[in-house]
């Protein structure tokens, strides 16, 4: 049995360990690749609000702030979509002000509550689909900030596999273009936005991990095998 998730994880991660435990062949792999774009930081005033989507946001938003000089207002506030981006924007030395659940639609509504009436620079990539600042946008300013591009590597051809997890629509898009589904694959989507693509990708059984946590997607393959 073969296991393919769509990004790297470590070698003593839960997942691993499953993989092991169960006698699995795994597969970690991302399937895209990213390049930084250059962007304008906003105008002053600054906005109260950054809102990231993602850890490589963090990282092509910051590397760009060190190539400018310049610091954030130290009344500027810190959002991040989830638990991941949350510990990126930590270890890139600034504190999270708000941290969401990594779905879009519970984000939204605990974040409209707390930003509500406020500018919000939502920092992004160029084909996300603005999830969650556009289900906030009635509730408080938006502005916009795409800081990098993914696309897919043409270069790497996914092995066979059994067992799949897509952590992201265009993840699974990439794999779609070079693997034809078969009937025999258990297929799984981190979120309801990746498995909106799988299903118009023509993959009518879906499970849907609630959270990008490996303990979490785990317990889902438990479950399922």
């Amino acid at each position: 049995m073969h296991l393919f998730i769509s990004r790297p994880v470590a070698p003593h991660s839960p997942l691993s360990l499953f993989a092991r435990q169960r006698g699995y062949a795994l597969t970690a792999l991302s399937l895209l690749a990213f390049e930084g774009l250059p962007f304008a930081l906003p105008d002053d005033p600054w906005p109260e609000w950054l809102f990231f989507y993602s850890k490589r946001g963090v990282r092509f938003f910051f590397a760009r702030l060190s190539d400018l000089r310049q610091a954030l207002p130290s009344s500027l506030r810190l959002a991040a979509i989830g638990p991941a981006t949350a510990h990126a924007i930590r270890t890139a030395g600034h504190t999270v002000d708000f941290i969401g659940t990594g779905q879009p639609d519970a984000t939204a509504r605990a974040f409209r509550q707390i930003a509500r009436g406020q500018r919000v620079c939502f920092v992004r990539a160029e084909q996300s689909r603005q999830s969650v600042q556009q289900l906030v946008a009635d509730a408080l300013e938006v502005i916009d900030l795409v800081v990098y591009r993914n696309s897919i590597r043409k270069e790497v051809t996914p092995p066979p596999a059994q067992l799949l997890i897509f952590t992201s629509p265009l993840n699974a898009e990439a794999w779609y273009q070079q693997r034809p589904p078969r009937p025999d694959q258990l297929v799984i989507a981190i979120g309801p936005t990746t498995a909106r693509k799988l299903h118009e990708l023509g993959i009518e059984q879906v499970h849907v991990a609630p959270s990008p946590s490996e303990h979490v997607i785990v317990e889902l393959l438990q479950q399922l095998t």
